[in-house]
């Protein structure tokens, strides 16, 4: 049985006041961003001695309606990629004219024809580029332009075929755009009376720019590129056969169905999301894919040209870690997840989002090239960009967990959530709730150096029941107790709860374990390690 005494009381003073270090001060965490800014669909692009982060916008509202804010922008300096620097908004919802009309309207109240979705950015001679769609809606991929990797962007038009291709008496502008209803299969929404409609339907966009072309690709279950004239950056050109479009990947919902059923773990499927990079001479497309086993995961392909054809090669990462070296199913929330890759001095990253009630946070992470200049399936951790494990003797916020279970070991509705909660003077909050009996909430990595005697670990709480929180190490339920935390205080009060630990040194995953004396053990903000 652990020691589970409770430390005196200048060890609690200790653990609340600076002289336990704040973590995020000097380390990189998953999320990466500020606590309370959510910006899923991460577009992650190098301009100058910085790195951009474009992106969805997610409010923490409590209303769960994705893409709901204005795009805004985060940078970094590619020698520091711990601190980044809020760059503003960069382009406003009411800046479309489509968005701005169906806004008007109202009635659309999960934002899926009037809320800006996932952007992407290309720099060509000096101008910045941005590229966007709305919602699941008819208006197809808008542009807009800036000066600078920040903007401020301004509405130019949309994608659009040649005036050229127009048949006689067509007339633009019957969805509030002075162009580009034509393009694409004249404008049809995803899903609208006429049907589900997948061909060709312009979302996700992604830029590459390649000796001197520029091609658009974009998708929903199936991935296609077009090539933009040079000149206005907006004008799809006919490619080799005499169309438009080139599909380089292929929607295969009955393989999926068949995969799903027979949990085949060999492949996963494109959804949406693409995202194009030039890597060592190959044209590598990163994606949101879908497979067996509880699979949501940024999966890649390669090919030799830019239009493909594309060769599917394996997952970068995927939320609660399908499939990492072999695990059978997620151990975080799952749900779609998009981003692209960069690099600093020859390190590659994947930047992709997580899931929590309040919204979709940006996570990354670092990549490991194999022998054939491919990627292994990265593990989703609590590091972020940080190249070693985090200093266990700070102060670390409990949203930074990336493995919350219930005391089965399964992820979803019945397991602990990240949700948004009012936190004295720092106001909003995201905390981890919901922690029921067995439930698991754990991190990776910490090092907690050389083995000494005397260390506590100490959790700050607002209980909503008495109980108490095992610490164990490495293995949620097989790993040893390491201390005993007894959760004693007032309910509905936050309070810092402590308990000696055993000697330990060296790298650790930690897990919490719940075990409330009631339904619910409360909220958990904080956690600590001293000496």
């Amino acid at each position: 049985m652990v020691d589970s005494a409770t430390p005196p009381d200048e060890w609690k003073e200790k653990m609340s006041t600076t002289q336990v270090p704040d973590g995020t001060l000097t380390a990189s965490i998953n999320p990466f961003l500020p606590a309370t800014e959510y910006i899923p669909d991460g577009e992650p692009h190098v301009f100058g001695d910085r790195v951009y982060v474009y992106g969805s916008h997610d409010l923490a509202d409590g209303t769960a309606v994705m893409c709901a804010g204005d795009y805004v922008c985060y940078s970094a300096a590619l020698t520091d990629l711990a601190r980044w620097r809020y760059e503003g908004v960069i382009f406003r919802r009411d800046q479309d004219p489509f968005a701005r009309m169906m806004t008007a309207r109202g009635g659309d109240r999960m934002g899926m024809k009037s809320h800006l979705f996932a952007p992407d950015v290309v720099e060509i001679d000096g101008k910045y580029y941005l590229y966007y769609g709305i919602g699941l809606s008819e208006s197809g991929i808008a542009m807009a332009v800036g000066d600078s990797p920040i903007g401020p962007f301004e509405y130019v038009g949309r994608v659009r075929y040649p005036e050229s291709e127009k048949p006689s008496g067509w007339s633009d502008g019957k969805d509030g755009l002075a162009d580009g209803d034509m393009a694409f299969f004249g404008g049809r929404a995803a899903i609208s009376r006429r049907g589900v409609r997948f061909k060709e339907y312009p979302y996700d966009p992604s830029l590459l720019l390649h000796d001197g072309r520029l091609f658009l690709y974009f998708g929903l279950l199936n991935c296609y590129v077009v090539e933009l004239d040079l000149r206005d950056k907006r004008t799809v050109l006919k490619n080799e056969s005499g169309g438009y479009a080139t599909q380089v990947v292929r929607a295969r919902p009955l393989k999926l169905a068949s995969d799903l059923l027979r949990k085949s773990r060999v492949d996963a499927h494109f959804v949406n999301g693409p995202s194009i990079r030039e890597i060592d001479g190959r044209f590598v497309l990163s994606y949101y894919a879908l497979g067996s086993g509880g699979f949501n995961g940024m999966y890649y392909a390669i090919a030799d040209a830019p239009q493909g054809s594309f060769t599917p090669m394996g997952p970068l990462v995927s939320l609660g870690n399908a499939r990492f070296h072999g695990q059978l199913a997620p151990t975080d929330h799952t749900g779609n997840i998009h981003g692209g890759m960069f690099s600093v001095d020859g390190q590659w990253y994947q930047i992709y989002h997580r899931q929590t009630k309040a919204g979709r946070s940006a996570c990354v992470a670092p990549l490991t090239r194999t022998a054939d200049g491919g990627f292994e399936q990265a593990e989703h951790t609590s590091m972020g960009f940080s190249a070693h494990p985090l200093d266990a003797f700070c102060r670390w916020p409990a949203y930074m967990a990336c493995h919350l279970t219930n005391s089965r070991g399964v992820s979803g509705k019945n397991s602990p959530i990240i949700d948004h909660r009012a936190y004295g003077a720092e106001g909003e909050f995201p905390v981890v709730s919901r922690l029921r009996a067995g439930d698991v909430i754990g991190y990776k990595y910490f090092d907690f150096g050389d083995s000494v005697a005397g260390s506590h670990v100490s959790l700050e709480v607002n209980p909503a029941s008495r109980g108490r929180v095992d610490v164990r190490l490495d293995d949620p339920f097989r790993g040893p107790v390491v201390a005993v935390v007894d959760v004693d205080g007032r309910i509905g009060e936050p309070g810092l709860f402590s308990a000696t630990m055993k000697a330990i040194g060296g790298v650790h995953a930690v897990y919490l374990v719940a075990r409330p004396e009631g339904e619910d053990l409360g909220d958990l903000s904080y956690l600590a390690f001293g000496r």
